[in-house]
C-alpha cells in the first residue's frame, strides 16, 4: 500500500488480504445501531404525548426540549444509516475487486502461469511445440493472457482504491452530520456516473484488443445495483460494449433499439412530408432504416423456444447494424458466430437467417450430445451492396477495404464473447463471401476463435495458416461447385482460400459413385450428382440436407471428426473444366 500524489494504491497483496465480510458485519452492526436510535426516538415521543399537560414557560421550554432531543435523535439515525450504507456498499465493492484478482489468478493458473502479491504476471518456460504454427499461437495466447491479467489487476486496483476513498469520504462527512447519501458523497452507484465511468472503446493497436478486457473488467469491478443504474442511465455505455455479458447488453440494447426506433419514424414521417425530388435517396434510406429496425423487433419477439438476445444496434451508417443471437451466449458451451457477405443488409436479410439458424441450432445441439449451442448473426459492419461495384470504390466489393477496416470490430466482438464469460466457449466462424474475406482478416487479430469456416471465400488475406491468429487444423474452406466467387475473386482478394496452405477442404459436392468423373458438357447433373447433398452456386451452402449445411453444423458443435472431407472426385469436379453455371438447364433453380 503506498500514497502518491495524496492518493492511495492499494497492491494486490492488499486487495487479496481484506475482508469485505467484515465490513458487512461493520454495516449490520450501524443498522442494528440505527434501528435502536429510531426505538429511543420513539420512546421519547411517547414519553412526551403520555406527560402530564400543563401549561405556561415551563411547559413550553420542556416541549421544546423534546423537540430537540427528538431532531438530534433522528438526524443521529440518519447519520449512521448513511455510514452503515456506505460500508455496505464498499463491501460489495472490494468483493467485486476480490473477484477480479481471483479471475486473473485463476486465468493464469489455466495456463500453468501464476501472478504475485505485486500483481507480477510469471509464465512457465514453455516446451518446445516442434511447429512454428504451434509456437505462434502459443505466443498470442500468452499475449491476450498478459492483456486479460493487466486489465484485471488494473480494474480491481483502481476500484479498491476508489472505494477506500469514497469511504472515508462518506465515513468524515456522516461524523460531520450528514444526513443522505448525496451529502456524504457515496450513495449506492453514483460511482457508475463518476469515478468508475467506462473505459474509452477504441481498438488497441496491435493483434489484441486490450480494451475489450478493459470493458469486461470495467463490468466486473461494479456492483449489481451500480449495473443496473448503468444500463438505466447510460445504456449506450453497455450496448455496443465488447466484454460486457451478454444478457446485460440485450438489456440496454433493447432501451437503444427503442430510442433508434423513435427516431426512424421521426425521419421518415418528415422525408415523406417532404415534396422535393431531390429528396427520393434520404426517403428511401429513411424507410430502409424504419424496416431493419422492425426486422430486428420481429425476431426479438418470436416465442419458438429460442432466446433472442440483441448484443448490438446502431443506426448510425448507411444501414442499421445489429447482431442478434439464437440462444445463451453466456451459457452455451458453444457459440458460432455467422458473418455475411454482399448486399447482406439487416432489413431484408435477418428473418431468413434466424429461419435458417434455427433448423441449424437444432441439429447443432444434436450433435453436441447434451451441450447447448448459440448461433450469432453478426451484422455489424455495413456489407457492400451491388449497385456500389459501379458506384464506389472504398464500398466496391472488389476492394477489400471494407473487410480490413471492420475486422477489429469482428474480433473484438469474439474477443468480447470470451472476456464476458466465466468459463470459455468453443468459438466458431461461419463466414460467407465477402464476410470470408473480413473473416481472414479479422483472424489476423484473435485467437479466441477455435474454428473457422468460409464457404464461397473470394480469397483470404494470408497465405499459410501459420501467419494467421488461428491454430492449426482450424481453418475449413467449403467452395460449390459453379461457385464463380470462390473460383475468381481470389483475383482482387489475396490467396484462393484452397489454397491457404494449412487449411481443410471440406465437401460440399456428392457424387453417388466414386470415380465417376465428371464431364459437364455431356452428362446431366442428377446422371452422377447426388442433388439433395450438392450445393451450387454461390448462395447454397445452408441449404438443408446438403454436406456443406452438415459440415457446418458438426463443425459448430465441436465435431472435425464428422467433417466430410473433400475428395478426388471432387476436387476434379470443382477445379477443372466450365463452370456449371454455364448449363443453367441442368441445375435447379435455387433461392439464395
Amino acid at each position: 500500500m503506498t500514497v502518491a500524489g495524496g492518493s492511495l494504491t492499494l497492491s494486490v497483496r492488499d486487495i487479496r488480504a481484506s475482508r469485505p465480510q467484515s465490513l458487512v458485519a461493520v454495516s449490520r452492526g450501524l443498522e442494528d445501531r440505527r434501528r435502536r436510535v429510531v426505538v429511543l426516538a420513539e420512546l421519547v415521543l411517547w414519553r412526551r404525548a403520555a406527560a402530564p399537560r400543563w401549561s405556561g414557560a415551563a411547559s413550553s421550554a420542556a416541549a421544546d426540549r423534546y423537540a430537540v432531543v427528538i431532531a438530534g435523535l433522528g438526524r443521529l439515525a440518519a447519520s449512521i444509516a448513511v455510514a452503515g450504507q456506505a460500508v455496505g456498499h464498499a463491501a460489495g465493492r472490494l468483493e467485486a475487486a476480490i473477484d477480479l484478482v481471483r479471475r486473473a489468478d485463476r486465468r493464469a493458473v489455466d495456463e500453468g502461469a501464476w501472478i504475485d502479491d505485486d500483481g507480477r504476471l510469471f509464465l512457465p518456460v514453455r516446451a518446445s511445440l516442434g511447429h512454428p504454427a504451434l509456437e505462434a499461437r502459443r505466443a498470442r495466447l500468452d499475449e491476450l493472457l498478459r492483456a486479460e491479467v493487466h486489465a484485471c489487476l488494473a480494474q480491481a486496483r483502481r476500484a479498491a482504491a476508489e472505494t477506500d476513498d469514497e469511504l472515508l469520504r462518506a465515513l468524515l462527512s456522516s461524523a460531520r452530520g450528514a444526513t443522505s447519501a448525496a451529502g456524504a458523497g457515496a450513495g449506492v452507484g453514483a460511482s457508475v456516473l463518476g469515478s468508475l465511468a467506462p473505459p474509452p472503446t477504441a481498438s488497441a493497436a496491435g493483434g489484441v484488443s486490450a480494451q475489450v478486457f478493459a470493458s469486461a473488467a470495467w463490468w466486473r469491478s461494479m456492483t449489481d445495483e451500480e449495473r443496473r443504474r448503468a444500463i438505466r442511465d447510460h445504456p449506450e455505455w453497455v450496448g455496443p460494449r465488447d466484454g460486457v455479458p451478454a444478457t446485460a447488453r440485450h438489456e440496454a440494447n433493447l432501451v437503444l433499439l427503442a430510442r433508434a426506433e423513435e427516431v426512424a419514424w421521426t425521419k421518415a414521417r418528415e422525408a415523406r412530408r417532404s415534396g422535393w425530388v431531390g429528396n427520393a435517396a434520404e426517403r428511401t434510406r429513411a424507410d430502409e432504416h424504419v424496416a431493419a429496425l422492425q426486422a430486428v423487433r420481429d425476431v426479438l419477439a418470436r416465442r419458438d423456444g429460442g432466446e433472442r438476445l440483441l448484443l448490438l444496434i446502431d443506426p448510425r451508417g448507411l444501414d442499421v447494424k445489429a447482431v442478434v443471437a439464437l440462444g445463451d451466449v453466456d451459457r452455451a458451451e458453444h457459440v458460432v458466430t455467422f458473418v455475411g457477405g454482399l448486399s447482406t443488409m439487416v432489413g431484408t436479410d435477418l428473418r431468413r437467417y434466424d429461419d435458417i439458424f434455427v433448423r441449424m441450432r437444432s441439429e447443432a445441439r444434436s450433435v453436441a450430445a447434451g451441450q447447448d449451442v448459440a448461433i450469432v448473426t453478426w451484422m455489424g459492419y455495413d456489407a457492400p451492396q451491388v449497385h456500389e461495384i459501379v458506384s464506389s470504390i472504398d464500398r466496391n466489393v472488389l476492394n477489400a477495404k471494407l473487410a480490413r477496416d471492420n475486422a477489429g470490430a469482428l474480433a473484438d466482438f469474439a474477443t468480447g464473447i470470451e472476456a464476458g464469460r466465466d468459463r470459455p466457449a468453443h468459438q466458431t466462424v461461419w463466414a460467407h463471401s465477402y464476410g470470408a474475406t473480413l473473416a481472414g482478416f479479422a483472424s489476423l487479430r484473435t485467437s479466441a476463435v477455435d474454428d473457422v469456416a468460409v464457404f464461397g471465400a473470394p480469397g483470404l488475406p494470408f497465405s499459410d495458416v501459420s501467419r494467421s491468429a488461428l491454430k492449426p487444423g482450424s481453418l475449413n474452406v467449403l467452395g460449390a461447385v459453379g461457385d464463380d466467387v470462390f473460383n475468381y475473386g481470389w483475383m482482387v482478394h489475396g490467396t484462393p482460400a484452397a489454397e491457404v496452405a494449412g487449411a481443410t477442404r471440406l465437401s460440399t459436392f456428392a457424387l453417388k459413385k466414386a470415380g465417376s468423373g465428371c464431364n459437364h458438357w455431356l452428362h446431366s447433373r442428377s446422371e452422377f450428382v447426388d442433388v439433395g447433398r450438392t450445393s451450387a452456386g454461390h448462395s447454397d451452402y445452408l441449404r438443408a440436407g446438403t454436406d456443406s449445411e452438415r459440415n457446418l453444423v458438426v463443425i459448430a458443435a465441436g465435431r472435425p471428426d464428422l467433417r466430410v472431407l473433400q475428395g478426388a472426385d471432387e476436387r476434379a469436379c470443382t477445379t477443372t473444366g466450365p463452370s456449371l453455371g454455364t448449363n443453367p438447364l441442368s441445375w435447379p433453380r435455387l433461392v439464395p
